[in-house]
């Protein structure tokens, strides 16, 4: 004998929003954001150099209701450059890129493969207008021969292509 099993009507569904914040609350909720942010924005705070040895970890409350931010590090030389010279910078950034406002101190924790990698942007290979292409097509289309003309199309092609390449040298 087959059982019915028991469905909820789609009147009852609750989204995933509120469910969310029965989880986390909005403060934490917050910060998850800001930290997110920051990441998003952490090139342009400490510089790419400093971007690829340092990361932010976590934004954490204080007693005195302000925040903290904890950076991780790849080497203790990196974290003494921050605790000594730049944790002001990096506040003042923080707040201006960020919006993150209450920053008031910066704490490191060394911590191997540190660092946020820049995505280096892949050149576009193929610089070649299609207006080019099809002015090329043109010039060859009374040639009978298709692997003949074939062959011409994609000499001139990589032609084109290569003084395209030095023009922009």
């Amino acid at each position: 004998m087959a059982t019915h099993r028991k469905t909820r009507k789609s009147s009852e569904l609750k989204s995933l929003n509120i469910s969310m914040n029965k989880i986390i609350d909005s403060e934490r909720m917050q910060r998850l954001t800001s930290i997110a942010v920051l990441r998003r924005h952490w090139h342009d705070i400490v510089g790419s150099m400093m971007a690829e040895r340092c990361e932010p970890i976590a934004i954490e409350p204080q007693v005195d209701g302000s925040l903290g931010l904890i950076i991780a590090v790849n080497h203790s030389v990196i974290a003494d450059m921050i605790r000594l010279e730049f944790h002001e910078n990096i506040r003042k950034a923080c707040f201006t890129r960020c919006k993150l406002q209450g920053l008031r101190k910066v704490w490191t924790r060394v911590q191997a493969n540190a660092g946020i990698r820049e995505e280096k942007k892949v050149p576009i290979i193929n610089a070649i207008h299609c207006h080019d292409l099809r002015l090329l097509a043109q010039s060859i289309q009374g040639v009978k021969d298709k692997p003949l003309r074939r062959g011409i199309f994609r000499a001139a092609a990589a032609q084109l292509k290569f003084t395209q390449i030095k023009k922009d040298i």
